[in-house]
């Protein structure tokens, strides 16, 4: 709008230079001037149009802070996701270690005397299930870490969205109705300046 206001007042100054040029009568003169109050008018429009278009691209800028942030979100929640993973992981092999070691201490008791290489099979599983174990617990802990990080900053960001979206959306609407006002008004003046040609219309 604000380029097609500026291309119409160039126009028009082009237009009034030419009556000027061409003038022989006071009433081509007085067209002439009339000309380039539209002229001025279409111009000065033309730049609140602009503005107004730098303020929108302000306030939009808002919204592409919130789309950055989203892709920080995501990460953290895919974070969150890996810890899980973990988690499970290591469930499942605690689950397989203890069946494993189940099944060699139910061959082992039906031995008499036991098998020595079972016994420290049997062993070594239990190590490798207490250090699973432990494995586990420290995945737990991080997983709930990160979770409960994640929900604080999720609530945080949801807070600051809501006030700065808040701000956005009142700084846009300020912003259209204060232009609208001035673009109003430069056309409330060009109006009242050639409202001659209505009066000699009727």
């Amino acid at each position: 709008m604000g380029a097609t206001m500026g291309e119409l007042g160039l126009a028009f100054i082009k237009l009034t230079k030419f009556e000027n040029e061409e003038a022989v009568f006071n009433s081509q003169r007085a067209r002439a001037n009339d000309m380039k109050n539209l002229a001025t008018a279409a111009v000065k429009a033309s730049r609140f149009y602009r503005e107004l278009n730098s303020q929108t691209v302000k306030h939009l800028d808002t919204l592409h802070d919130y789309l950055g942030l989203m892709m920080a979100v995501q990460g953290a929640f895919a974070d969150r996701s890996s810890a899980l993973l973990t988690v499970q992981t290591l469930l499942s092999e605690l689950s397989s270690l203890e069946g494993r070691a189940e099944k060699l201490e139910a061959a082992s008791s039906k031995v008499f005397g036991g098998d020595k290489s079972r016994i420290k099979k049997i062993e070594e599983i239990k190590e490798t299930i207490r250090n699973t174990e432990d494995a586990k617990n420290v995945a737990i802990r991080e997983y709930e870490r990160i979770k409960e990080n994640n929900w604080s900053e999720v609530e945080r960001l949801d807070r600051e969205r809501r006030a700065d979206f808040l701000s956005m959306m009142k700084g846009f609407v300020v912003n259209q109705v204060g232009y609208a006002e001035k673009i109003t008004s430069v056309w409330t003046k060009a109006a009242e300046e050639t409202s001659q040609y209505d009066r000699e219309s009727s």
